[in-house]
């Protein structure tokens, strides 16, 4: 399968076989922090975003995240609260399955309701398997952790994709270790297993912010 980039494999990892998608969608920007994360973009300073590159790349979605991080950090670069920039880039989804479907990963259909035009994305089942396949395989310990699986399983256990997914208990449980930086072995980097508990507190901190708001 194509390299994906971290937000591409949770939003496949978020539709579902008949074209909809669980509402875990909302925290994609989880998944986008984790890339800048392991472009060295950017890092964390107690649990903060700290910008550490904010060049222009040529990617649409990457440079509108550090156009607003930045401009959040001010003339002071001052670190940014995760769980604002997650809730900023809460209809972050359909970008990367736009992605994905030029990448022939996901067909996109074109739908409407009351006239009001919408696009629908259906998974290849094969690759979107194979993802959770990989994710069950670290879990159990099968498969050697590395920057890229530490941080994909942090996201999935942070937003409780784990369940909709289908792992046993026994997997949730060692994702969930994952996700707080614990036992990640010297494949991964320090700075990836501070992210990685760092991005996990700042997607669970938005999905609260994001209960309260609705209730």
């Amino acid at each position: 399968m194509t390299t994906l980039t971290l937000p591409e494999e949770f939003a496949l990892l978020l539709q579902k076989d008949n074209g909809s998608y669980y509402s875990m969608s909302d925290y994609a920007g989880a998944a986008e922090l984790g890339e800048l994360v392991l472009q060295h973009r950017i890092d964390f300073v107690r649990m903060k975003i700290q910008v550490l590159d904010a060049s222009p790349s040529g990617i649409g979605w990457l440079d509108d995240c550090m156009g607003y991080l930045v401009k959040k950090a001010g003339s002071a670069n001052k670190p940014v609260a995760a769980h604002s920039f997650i809730q900023h880039r809460k209809s972050a989804r359909k970008v990367h399955c736009a992605a994905l479907a030029e990448r022939g990963l996901m067909r996109r259909e074109e739908k409407s309701v009351l006239f009001i035009p919408y696009d629908k994305y259906l998974p290849d089942t094969g690759a979107r398997q194979a993802l959770i396949a990989e994710l069950r395989a670290v879990a159990r310990d099968e498969i050697a952790l590395d920057n890229r699986r530490a941080l994909l399983a942090a996201m999935v256990h942070a937003t409780n994709l784990v369940r909709s997914l289908g792992l046993e208990r026994a997997e949730r449980k060692r994702l969930k270790e994952i996700s707080k930086g614990e036992q990640l072995g010297k494949a991964v980097e320090a700075a990836v297993a501070a992210a990685t508990a760092a991005i996990s507190a700042g997607a669970i901190a938005a999905t609260t912010t994001a209960a309260v708001t609705s209730s």
